[in-house]
C-alpha cells in the first residue's frame, strides 16, 4: 500500500471525525502500514465506525419477509451495483430480509448529507440528503416508477454497506433533489452516518486490530 494512499485515507478519517462532531480524536499513519485512531475510550464504537467503507445505495424492493426469533442482522457486504441483493434490515426490534433489485441511485449521486433534529414532527434525529443534478433526476425517475407498483414493490431500500437502514413506501415521484433517512437514530448515529456519506468510501479496506487501531488488510 503506497504512503500516499494511507495518507489520503487518514485525511478522510479525520474529516469524518470532524463532521461527526468528535473532539479529541487523533489520526496518524504509523510504520507506513497502519493507521491509528485514538480518542476518548467511551467513544470506542464511534471511533471504530470512522474506518467503515460507507457505501450507500438506493435499491428497489422486490420482496420482504420478517425473521421471527432473529435479534440482529448478520454482517453483510454489498455486491456489484448491477446485481440483485439479499439484505437484512432492523427496525424497532424487528429483523427483516429484503430481496432487492440493482442499484437505482448510487451514493456518489449524493452531494451532501447533514444530521438534523425534527422538533416539529414529534422529535427524533434523521439525515437529510441533497442529490447532485443527475442524482436528483435518477431519484425522481425511480420513485415515480415505484409509486405505481403494489406493496412491497412500491418501496425503495436505503442500503449502507449491505444493510437496509430504511425501506419507505413511495406514493409519487420525489422531486427537488432531496430526501431523508430516518431510523430511530440517536444524535451520535445520525452525525456519524452523515459524515460517512459525505466522505464516501475509503480508498482501502480497513479492519480493527485493537481498540484504537485500524490496520490495512
Amino acid at each position: 500500500m503506497s504512503p500516499q494512499t494511507l495518507e489520503r485515507t487518514a485525511e478522510l478519517i479525520r474529516d469524518r471525525a470532524t463532521k461527526a462532531g468528535l473532539g479529541g480524536v487523533k489520526v496518524t499513519v504509523e510504520d507506513k502500514s497502519q493507521i491509528t485512531v485514538s480518542g476518548p475510550a467511551a467513544r470506542q464504537e464511534t471511533l471504530e465506525a470512522l474506518g467503515q467503507p460507507a457505501e450507500l445505495a438506493f435499491r428497489p424492493v422486490l420482496s420482504t419477509a420478517a425473521e421471527p426469533g432473529v435479534e440482529k442482522c448478520p454482517d453483510a457486504v454489498e455486491g456489484p451495483s448491477s446485481d440483485p441483493l439479499t439484505a437484512c434490515g432492523e427496525y424497532l426490534g424487528t429483523v427483516s430480509t429484503y430481496q432487492l433489485g440493482p442499484v437505482a441511485v448510487a451514493g456518489t449521486d449524493v452531494s451532501e448529507a447533514e444530521a438534523a433534529y425534527d422538533a416539529e414532527r414529534g422529535g427524533g434525529w434523521f439525515v437529510k440528503l441533497d442529490f447532485t443534478a443527475a442524482g436528483g433526476a435518477k431519484f425522481a425517475d425511480i420513485t415515480g416508477q415505484l409509486s405505481a407498483q403494489p406493496a412491497p414493490q412500491n418501496q425503495f431500500a436505503i442500503v449502507l454497506d449491505g444493510v437496509v437502514l430504511s425501506a419507505p413506501e413511495v406514493y409519487g415521484p420525489i422531486t427537488g433533489g432531496k430526501a431523508e433517512i430516518s431510523g430511530n437514530f440517536t444524535k451520535q448515529r445520525a452525525q456519524q452516518l452523515a459524515a460517512q456519506v459525505n466522505t464516501g468510501a475509503l480508498p482501502v479496506h480497513l479492519s480493527v486490530s485493537s481498540v484504537t487501531k485500524l490496520s490495512v488488510d
